[in-house]
């Protein structure tokens, strides 16, 4: 009789046969198998301290980079004087020195939005007294004097800080990169703080082949940090024992000066075991890790919350009754005595959306949903678990719908809506942009000739509003340029920076960016993820299948001069473009997190995969099934991760948002399932499903 053992790297499994020799091996390979598990517990134990502790410095953090504002009283050569004092900032503190600039108003409503501020440079308190304080000049902007009257601020807007690995050398059962995500989760929360998190950090050197990240504190490594990646700050972290027990010491330094800033101490205390509500039979995880078999039936898709209680542990014998594995981590949690398993968060929509996208649409740090339909743009809000419809509108009779996004293009914390737009008879694109004011859905640019995207990725800090105007011969073959708003119309700028791969707006997703030079990208090609940089051939190709998407379509009509000129003849030639029609498929959504949702890579990538269509027919049971996939990336190579249970109906679009408030994003998943019968089949009818996923560890 053969023996056996399995070899697992994070989600392929293989087997391997044993010979008769090999079994002392494997017996001593069983008892240090038989150990792990007793220090994997340890670390598991201290995770929601470590969230806890994450979130308490967090806050003391952002009451150190208070929002003040003040005005310079006096300049003395590299000496200035302002109306700050004690209560208002302290020994070290860095201000921004500005003056006001015109204003800024909305073209449609009239309304003042701001002042467009002119940066004089930066100043760093070195003495505080009780009414004013004196200041160092830190650095000046070419060209530019200080003078009294000008204005000094902490911006209430997000400090950008850089969040290195935290050192946790001394404390060998700490995850360092769970320790470091909970950080920097916690941090943003707070809504003071974007967080630059180590894997940009060290692109960022890398690709200017700089020194290790371990030497963060030479002064030409900070400046190339503040050069690649705009960071402000550097919060460096160390988990370090003491007598008292565990704490999480956190250092801030200024990446212009180097100086240390601020400093906050944490003790990390067992808070007690951290929860999970079991999923609704069958009792199987929402999400399943890549080399998990599919299951036979769909059953309907659960929401997995992680909540913190101070419990008393199970008895044996509920443990061995209520535990089950969570994916992609072989861990087993307890489902503890009179734990409620809740039921699935998936609903039917009243519209039959064809995507959707989620963002802040106004302004109150809590993301709402729009979709739209072929007719109608819609925004929802998140209540009770499902969502509700607070504005529509519609667009005037023969424009059709064709792609959506959302993004905060002029950095004023709420985002715009963005729809390229179809007009069905001429065949000309009449896209635009709408924004959500006092409830209604209000339109701020109209019949703009692009097909639109808003660009977001790794490494791109303003969302890039992208345009690409149809082609006369082929519908995507003009430049993709980035357009920006005057004051008064949008105006189109330079082409964006991409591999030269790279030809449609929709087909591309950013994984490595530096302003609008896009040097990495994900695509779909043949139904199968590629990844491509300044090489010609793809440096990563995937083997999976992703099945078929063709919700999102149109026809392109040649013009009559291309035709003209491809065919060599002459005007006047008898020849009707609508005969040389040909059908352009939008690519499916592909999103880019460097903070993965899942597991422990550098990068993610999510799409979805539906069935394949086979000859005219389409068949529901045929692989690929209906989900959402990741695709991860450890150590420079992709590799298919963690993916979603088999979905009621075709997948249509997902986003990411944290919908709950709770730290971390959900999964917002759109499908729809064709009506039946003769006459929803011509009209293209179809119900609208909505499935949230939420992450746990």
């Amino acid at each position: 009789m053969k023996g056996f053992t399995y070899w697992v790297t994070n989600t392929k499994t293989g087997r391997v046969a044993l010979s008769c020799g090999s079994r002392g091996l494997v017996s001593l390979a069983l008892a240090v198998t038989l150990c792990v598990p007793l220090i994997a517990s340890q670390a598991r134990a201290l995770e929601p301290a470590f969230g806890q502790a994450a979130e308490e410095a967090a806050a003391k953090l952002a009451e150190a980079f208070p929002a003040v504002q003040g005005s310079v009283t006096g300049v003395e050569r590299d000496r200035v004087l302002i109306d700050l004092g004690a209560k208002q900032v302290y020994q070290g503190m860095e201000l921004q020195v500005y003056r006001e600039g015109d204003e800024v108003k909305h073209p449609v409503t009239g309304e003042v939005l701001g002042r467009r501020d002119k940066r004089l440079g930066l100043l760093r308190v070195v003495e505080v007294k009780e009414r004013f304080s004196e200041a160092a000049v830190v650095s000046r902007e070419e060209g530019t004097t200080m003078r009294a009257k000008d204005l000094v601020r902490v911006s209430s807007d997000r400090l950008v800080v850089g969040l290195p690995l935290i050192d946790a050398d001394a404390v060998k059962e700490a995850n360092v990169h769970s320790v470091t995500k909970d950080l920097a989760i916690a941090l943003a929360k707070t809504g003071h703080f974007m967080v630059i998190e180590d894997p940009l950090l060290k692109a960022a050197l890398t690709e200017a082949h700089a020194s290790r990240i371990e030497s963060l504190g030479d002064p030409s490594t900070l400046k190339l940090l503040a050069e690649k990646t705009h960071v402000q700050f550097l919060i460096l972290g160390k988990l370090s024992p003491g007598s008292q027990g565990l704490f999480l010491n956190l250092q801030v330094i200024s990446v212009f000066t180097g100086a240390p800033l601020t400093v906050a101490s944490v003790e990390v205390k067992e808070r007690g075991p951290m929860v999970v509500a079991a999923p609704s039979p069958p009792s199987r995880s929402t999400l399943r890790s890549g080399s998990e078999p599919a299951p036979s039936a769909a059953p309907r898709p659960s929401l997995i919350q992680a909540e913190r209680h101070i419990a008393e542990p199970p008895r044996a014998s509920e443990q061995s009754k209520g535990s089950r594995s969570l994916p992609g981590t072989g861990e087993n949690v307890a489902m503890r005595p009179g734990e409620k398993a809740q039921e699935s968060v998936t609903f039917e929509l009243s519209d039959p959306l064809l995507a959707l996208a989620a963002g802040d649409l106004d302004g109150d740090q809590r993301p709402e949903i729009v979709g739209i339909t072929s007719s109608e743009v819609i925004a929802y809000r998140w209540q009770n678990q499902r969502l509700v419809p607070i504005a529509r509108v519609s667009s005037p009779r023969l424009v059709r719908h064709l792609h959506l996004d959302v993004g905060d293009m002029d950095g004023r914390g709420h985002v715009q809506i963005v729809v390229t737009a179809l007009s069905g008879g001429r065949n000309e694109l009449q896209s635009f942009i709408l924004e959500l004011q006092g409830g209604r859905l209000v339109q701020i640019a109209e019949k703009l000739g692009y097909f639109l995207r808003v660009v977001m990725g790794p490494g791109i800090e303003t969302p890039i509003l992208a345009g690409q105007r149809m082609g006369e011969l082929a519908a995507f073959e003009e430049p993709i340029v980035r357009l920006t708003w005057n004051g008064e119309r949008y105006v189109e700028g330079q082409p964006l920076t991409l591999p030269a791969q790279v030809k449609n707006l929709y087909e591309f997703a950013p994984i490595k960016a530096v302003g609008d030079q896009i040097s990495e990208v994900a695509v779909i090609s043949e139904r199968r993820v590629k990844i491509y940089g300044s090489e010609s051939k793809p440096s990563w190709e995937g083997k999976d299948d992703l099945g078929d998407v063709d919700h999102l379509a149109f026809a392109h009509i040649p013009t009559y001069r291309a035709l003209l000129a491809k065919e060599g003849l002459n005007a006047g030639t008898p020849i009707t473009p609508e005969e040389h029609a040909v059908e352009q498929i939008l690519p499916r959504r592909v999103l880019v997190e460097a903070s993965p949702q899942w597991g422990n890579a550098t990068t993610e990538l999510l799409t979805f995969t539906n069935p394949k269509k086979i000859g005219a027919f389409r068949t529901e049971s045929s692989f690929p099934p209906s989900q959402v996939v990741a695709f991860d990336r450890q150590e420079g190579a992709f590799a298919r991760g963690w993916e979603t249970i088999p979905l009621e109906g075709k997948v249509r679009d997902v986003a990411l948002a944290d919908l709950n408030g709770a730290g971390r994003k959900d999964l917002i998943v759109l499908s729809a399932i064709k009506e039946k019968g003769l006459v929803a089949y011509l009209q293209d009818g179809s119900r609208g499903i909505i499935s949230v996923f939420s992450f746990i560890r």
